[in-house]
């Protein structure tokens, strides 16, 4: 994939990025440390141009996760320990929303989470008119809101409470803009016609991590890294059934590597069960951690169970820039990130087995390995960058104030 197209209009806008609510951030939360850290890189090229919207708490969170350095350009709302927790809550983050983002000359305004709390701030804010308000823009993250959209019921009540949040944002609210990491959805939501035709959409081309902050060590070790949350669409089970595959098919690979799991969410007790059910204590492990860096640092393989899309995946990209060979299913946008023989291998089909035969192609030979995990890092230093992510966006921003509705990529 080649890079923007051309450069991003000159003048810059006056954008604030409100993500207020910030939950756990051990092996999870990929929408906000990168929100965070493109915070900080705009806000570097364009200081006052840009703010991060937040409550003190999460602020605090992001902090001690190492996203934010520093308070220049930061709005802290007095939200409480649990921002926006229950009617009260949301109301009370809706009017001080209301009382930060109007009247202070923001151009855009961008709902960095597609979370339900900020349906009734949406709601108000595009019930006035243009000439007296910012923009509004929101990003969907979710890679099983396109599928569920076609296919309800949803699989599991995570997913189900997805597809609400976004048919309240269709029905209470008039977004400007929906800025979609996946095309899979901006095709969906056009066909059903969620948004109005003045709705400007547009897909991600790109991603970015902290190339600087996720770097290779010096030597590897014979490590196999799985990150994400806990969830059914992560198939995190499907990783041990792999490992216990890969331990029963290929024992004397198996034994001279280790694999490490981290993250948590709703399936970490049957998580643990099925390490203990398979025996797999001594070679697997399950734990969390704020910060990844130095285990992918020194890890030499990074495989994905995700379901339906790879793409966008900060925790596969962070892998990539500290040189990991990838291994993930062959979905979605996944090829993007993963070329096949390249920098890692595109598993075919979701089966234990199709997942330990990849696994052990690509352990057998650690210096093929060590290879496709150079090539990892050139991607995530040359194509998928903070520069190119800052780029394309900050152009949609410039399409949503023009009103630029066909300007989607």
């Amino acid at each position: 994939m080649s890079g923007p197209t051309g450069p991003a209009p000159a003048r810059p806008l006056r954008v604030a990025l409100v993500m207020v609510a910030v939950g756990d951030l051990s092996g999870s939360g990929g929408t906000e440390r990168q929100f965070a850290d493109l915070f900080r890189f705009l806000h570097g090229r364009h200081p006052g141009q840009v703010a991060l919207i937040s409550a003190r708490a999460s602020v605090g969170r992001l902090r001690a996760a190492g996203r934010l350095p520093a308070d220049s350009g930061v709005i802290a709302l007095p939200l409480g320990a649990q921002p926006a927790r229950g009617w009260a809550g949301i109301a009370w983050m809706t009017l001080r929303l209301l009382w930060t983002t109007l009247g202070r000359g923001f151009d855009v305004v961008h709902l960095c989470q597609p979370t339900p709390i900020y349906v009734p701030y949406a709601a108000i804010l595009t019930s006035l008119p243009k000439t007296l308000r910012p923009r509004l823009v929101m990003t969907v993250v979710d890679c099983t809101l396109a599928h569920n959209l076609v296919a309800e019921p949803a699989a599991d009540r995570y997913e189900r409470q997805v597809v609400d949040a976004h048919r309240w944002y269709s029905r209470w609210t008039r977004l400007d803009g929906v800025y979609s990491w996946y095309r899979a959805f901006v095709a969906v939501a056009a066909a059903q016609r969620l948004f109005p035709v003045t709705t400007v959409m547009m897909a991600a081309r790109y991603c970015f991590t902290d190339t600087a902050r996720f770097t290779p060590a010096p030597v590897k070790e014979n490590l196999v890294v799985h990150v994400g949350r806990l969830s059914v669409q992560k198939r995190p089970l499907l990783f041990v059934d792999a490992v216990a595959s890969l331990r029963e098919r290929y024992p004397d690979l198996a034994a001279a590597w280790r694999f490490e799991m981290f993250g948590g969410g709703p399936l970490e007790a049957g998580v643990r069960q099925r390490i203990a059910g398979h025996r797999l204590d001594d070679i697997l492990t399950l734990s969390r951690t704020l910060d990844m860096s130095p285990i992918l640092a020194r890890s030499r393989v990074f495989v994905s169970t995700q379901a339906f899309e790879n793409f966008t995946s900060l925790a596969m990209l962070e892998a990539m820039a500290a040189a990991n060979a990838i291994i993930a299913e062959d979905l979605g946008q996944t090829n993007e990130f993963v070329h096949h023989g390249s920098n890692g291998l595109l598993v075919r089909g979701s089966s234990p087995e199709a997942y330990a035969d990849a696994i052990a192609a690509c352990i057998r030979d650690v210096e093929s390995a060590d290879r496709m995990g150079l090539a990892s890092r050139d991607l995530a230093t040359s194509v998928h960058t903070i520069e190119h992510f800052a780029d394309d966006l900050t152009s949609f921003w410039h399409d949503v104030l023009a009103g630029r509705v066909g300007a989607e990529s």
